[in-house]
């Protein structure tokens, strides 16, 4: 555990739209008392993360510094306490993937059983509205202490 603080590494497909808005709500929202990270199972190869993702944590005053997507590995595996995937398939792939880590993974939406966070990178753009409000959402009300 880093310097007796929570840490989280969200992770999704790419490590380009949702995980890393994600991240940096949760940044924003928990300050110091937390560690928060982001990764991706098959990260995309473009540099910083999507426009609309970049322009929705603008809309919101959440800053970010610049982001390369990253992909989950061993390492991180052992670092960090606590990995919320971001969906369910997601969370099946870790799973499979990584059966000795199992005891770490979460659905970040866990808190909230009717909000199901899809992957909006091919959404018209009311679609991908949709999902970060909900990433928002989740991230303004989810709590952590009990983890």
């Amino acid at each position: 555990m880093a310097q007796n603080r929570k840490s989280f590494c969200i992770v999704c497909i790419a490590n380009y739209c949702r995980s890393p808005v994600i991240e940096f709500f949760l940044k924003k929202r928990f300050g110091d008392e937390y560690e928060f990270f982001s990764a991706g199972l098959s990260p995309i190869s473009l540099p910083s993360m999507d426009p609309r993702s970049l322009d929705f944590l603008k809309q919101n005053n959440i800053p970010h510094p610049f982001h390369n997507a990253k992909k989950i590995n061993n390492t991180m595996l052992k670092y960090f306490d606590y990995f919320f995937a971001v969906d369910l398939f997601v969370l099946n792939e870790l799973n499979k993937c990584f059966p000795k880590f199992k005891h770490k993974f979460k659905l970040f939406t866990y808190q909230f059983n009717d909000i199901n966070i899809i992957d909006p990178y091919r959404l018209d753009t009311e679609g991908y509205t949709k999902v970060m409000n909900d990433i928002k959402y989740v991230s303004t009300k989810i709590e952590l202490k009990d983890i």
